[in-house]
């Protein structure tokens, strides 16, 4: 968690997008760092080239977040 907050990147942020540099090698591209930290984010959706901006990374929670004090700070009326 630390070494992704040193990176720059915002933690309060529910959705991220990747970053990509363009492979020579392969003639392709691919992500430039490593994703968020996978006990906080979920990766979803695939990017076919960096322009098509399907794949993201999504913040979740383990618990409703009607428990999440973080999310939620008064009780939910429901």
């Amino acid at each position: 968690m630390e070494e992704f907050k040193s990176s720059g990147k915002g933690t309060a942020s529910n959705v991220i997008f990747p970053d990509y540099t363009h492979d020579d090698v392969l003639d392709c591209d691919r992500e430039a760092k490593p994703g968020p930290p996978e006990s906080l984010y979920i990766g979803l959706g695939w990017d076919e080239n960096k322009d098509t901006k399907r794949k993201h990374y999504r913040r979740f929670f383990t618990d409703e977040l009607e428990n999440v004090k973080k999310v939620l700070t008064i009780p939910s009326p429901f």
